[in-house]
């Protein structure tokens, strides 16, 4: 698998630059909605999309139930942890299974695609937990909502071209 041997991070910007060059993006064609969801569609963008609303929803589900039921509001980054662990199981099994289709080496994916997903999700915790208080601490799940939306156009680009990309 070419994907996942010792890939820099300058490879896997040409890679992105030659996707790029390859499908014609300009800033002209991205705001263009009809080319975009052919492109997001050949890409499987949408079932990537897809994928990952589903995991959103339960994530929200699982942040709302614990937040509310059990942790209570002035904790609802335990409830945002729980939603997380549940999140990252059921995207790496569904990317997979239905968005890349892969076949080889799923062991070695899973390690890669959590290390990725908690560098990530750090990322995004340590957002979360800066944006809420300015915003609101009622706005929690919209918050949670927006920048997990943000992060997902660079995951795919990622995962695309490298971290479930089976060698041909």
């Amino acid at each position: 698998m070419v994907g996942l041997r010792s890939t820099s991070s300058n490879d896997i910007m040409k890679k992105v630059k030659k996707f790029v060059k390859k499908e014609e993006i300009t800033p002209k064609n991205a705001i263009n909605p009809k080319f975009m969801f052919r492109l997001l569609y050949k890409h499987k963008y949408i079932h990537f999309f897809s994928t990952g609303v589903t995991g959103v929803i339960m994530n929200l589900f699982t942040v709302w139930f614990t937040t509310e039921f059990i942790f209570g509001l002035e904790n609802y980054f335990y409830g945002y942890l729980v939603g997380l662990a549940i999140n990252l199981t059921y995207n790496f099994t569904a990317h997979t299974i239905l968005t890349f289709k892969t076949k080889t080496e799923h062991v070695k994916r899973f390690i890669i695609f959590i290390t990725y997903s908690l560098v990530m999700s750090f990322i995004q915790a340590v957002i979360i937990k800066t944006i809420t208080p300015i915003i609101g601490l009622h706005y929690y799940i919209f918050v949670i909502a927006g920048i997990i939306f943000i992060f997902s156009i660079f995951s795919f680009l990622l995962f695309k071209v490298w971290m479930f990309k089976d060698k041909k």
